[in-house]
């Protein structure tokens, strides 16, 4: 049994071969920006699954995407916290959305403007019926941090 780093959890089983192609094709095939969007009228059609990636702000969210897909300049990261300010879509072929998150926590950003992104996210993650994963990223050194744990 393999077990997680510090934790001593254990982690999950690999994957057969199979299915780890798959995943794999699927980053690796054609990838592309959709768009960024601001309200919830803004986003694209629900015709296809979507995954989005959330986090605090300068987590990781943009590069983890940039990695996935290995295409270093696709999604927009900063060391700047709060560059992403839009939910910015990526079509993962024809199938499906990848999708990167405005950032919470400690972004550069007027009060009244995280609290629109902040809306923005609690409405998208509650009412998007195509969405089907939300990975949440978190970084151990601001993990215990107050503001992670609160809904």
């Amino acid at each position: 049994m393999r077990w997680c780093c510090e934790s001593l959890l254990p982690l999950a089983p690999e994957p057969e071969h199979e299915a780890s192609e798959k995943g794999r094709l699927l980053f690796a095939g054609p990838v592309d920006f959709v768009k960024g969007v601001v309200a919830m009228n803004g986003l694209p059609p629900a015709d296809r699954p979507e995954v989005c990636f959330a986090g605090r702000s300068n987590v990781g969210k943009s590069s983890l995407i940039n990695a996935l897909t290995g295409r270093n300049g696709l999604a927009r990261a900063s060391n700047t916290p709060g560059r992403t300010q839009e939910i910015n879509y990526f079509a993962l072929g024809e199938h499906s959305y990848m999708v990167d998150l405005p950032g919470y926590g400690f972004a550069k950003a007027p009060v009244a403007v995280v609290a629109k992104w902040q809306a923005l996210l609690k409405n998208y993650l509650a009412g998007r019926p195509t969405l089907r994963r939300a990975f949440a990223l978190i970084d151990r050194a601001t993990a215990s941090k107050r503001s992670t744990t609160r809904s």
